[in-house]
């Protein structure tokens, strides 16, 4: 059967839910239940959930020798729009307003680009945050363009060694593609954010990274990600080096200055760290430097907008909280300007821009724990509905085999990535075996043990 459903198409949602209207149940009950709902904490407070990646490919134009998809991943089919529309409606009904929708896979830039703006537009119109997630290679200005045009709000480009561009040969040397990437989305209204897998062949270079985004005006967020033993890539184990505390030294050491990243918490702190700076002209002061007026600003602006999608709402929480705590705000203006005043001469080089810094510490396929993924603030959405993305990883295999319901005026349908096209049944097809494609569809472990079969026969 053809894809022709018509819109709308809704899905019964599934997976965890919320209790009664509050939406932030889950997540708040699941950081308190592992002792991170302290008062840095903005999860589960301020918004449901960060954010939720929404696959709409497997299939990628690189080879990282970290990634996350499975063996298996690339010989599955795109979902359609219609099944691509009907998770992004299960989001929406499990998180309100405001959460942040990826387009990821795989590499979304695959996909057709009027795919691409047609899910823009209806995450638009529901009042949610999209992003696309890519590495850049397809993503065009004329792309990003339209993009822009039917209602993407941030692009992220994940750049580094792992992907193996040809060419480079230290992270330093990349930084002309990123630089290339800025040029491209600059001018656009979409916010810039990169992305970078550290690991042990880049973990030296950290710091003059961070360096380099630091000095970028135009990047709003950047991600270190930790490397992870997970998915198809040939490189598995995390070097010992290579732990929170030593990627936020070299981090530190490359912005100039301590990030506190203590202050202020977005979920499980074994798994988040984040950090807000102000630059300007080679120069970084944390904003969060006094934990203390962090706290006190979260406890006022929970108490004046009790709201679940209060983080969509923040100009007129400050407005409240002025009004209601006046001398609270004359402390954060007066945290802010001298924040402002030890950019000193940084000042006169260059723009000022905030910029939030993230560390992503993403667990090992075999290594999930408990309370890290019933605290998740970083799911996926599934046939089943959203699920944190590590125990995602861990089972890639298990749930793209799972039909997607898909329910319309025309009747119940179902979809599976192991087939083309919608079903009347819902069928549990096996997915393709690897070892039957030949050399050239491989990628990560099964194409580096192929090869080397091959090599020594």
């Amino acid at each position: 059967m053809k894809d022709t459903l018509p819109d709308p198409i809704t899905i019964k949602p599934a997976g965890r839910r919320f209790q009664g209207s509050d939406q932030r149940a889950p997540l708040r009950e699941g950081l308190r239940g592992c002792g991170e709902f302290g008062p840095s904490q903005t999860a589960g407070r301020f918004y449901p959930m960060a954010c939720v990646a929404l696959e709409v490919t497997q299939r990628c134009n690189l080879d990282c020798t970290l990634c996350y998809l499975s063996d298996r991943a690339e010989m599955t089919y795109d979902p359609p729009l219609s099944v691509l529309f009907a998770r992004i409606t299960t989001i929406r009904s499990h998180y309100g307003r405001g959460v942040s929708v990826q387009l990821t896979g795989g590499d979304p830039t695959l996909r057709k680009v009027d795919d691409l703006e047609a899910l823009c537009r209806e995450i638009k119109r529901l009042g949610m945050r999209s992003c696309l997630m890519t590495n850049g290679i397809r993503a065009s200005r004329a792309m990003l363009t339209r993009l822009a045009a039917a209602g993407l709000d941030d692009v992220a480009f994940h750049v580094d060694m792992t992907q193996e561009r040809n060419g480079f040969a230290s992270e330093m040397e990349l930084n002309r593609v990123r630089k290339a990437y800025i040029d491209r989305a600059r001018g656009l209204g979409l916010r810039i954010l990169f992305n970078t897998t550290v690991f042990g062949g880049n973990f030296a270079e950290i710091p003059a990274l961070a360096r380099f985004l630091r000095d970028q005006p135009e990047v709003g967020f950047v991600s270190f990600q930790m490397q992870a033993d997970t998915g198809r890539g040939v490189l598995r184990a995390r070097p010992d080096a290579i732990t929170q505390d030593s990627v936020i030294r070299a981090v530190e050491q490359g912005y100039g200055t301590s990030l506190h990243f203590d202050s202020a918490a977005v979920g499980h702190s074994s798994c988040n760290r984040y950090s807000s700076v102000v630059s300007a002209g080679g120069k970084a002061v944390s904003l969060l430097s006094n934990q203390r007026l962090v706290q006190r600003v979260i406890a006022a602006l929970e108490e004046v907008d009790t709201g679940q999608d209060a983080h969509i709402r923040i100009r007129p929480s400050v407005g409240r909280l002025i009004r209601r705590h006046p001398l609270l705000a004359l402390w954060a203006l007066g945290h802010l300007a001298g924040c402002l005043l030890r950019l000193g001469s940084g000042l006169l080089r260059g723009p000022v821009r905030r910029q939030a810094v993230f560390i992503h510490n993403f667990m090992a396929a075999d290594a999930l724990e408990e309370d890290r993924c019933a605290s998740c603030v970083f799911m996926v959405a599934t046939a089943n509905g959203p699920l944190s993305m590590c125990v995602h990883n861990a089972q890639r295999d298990q749930h793209l085999a799972a039909p997607d319901r898909v329910d319309s005026p025309m009747g119940t349908y179902w979809w599976n990535a192991a087939t083309r096209g919608l079903s009347a049944r819902p069928n549990l097809p096996v997915l393709k075996d690897p070892e039957a494609a030949p050399l050239k569809r491989l990628k990560g472990q099964l194409r580096a043990a192929r090869q080397s079969r091959k090599d020594a026969s």
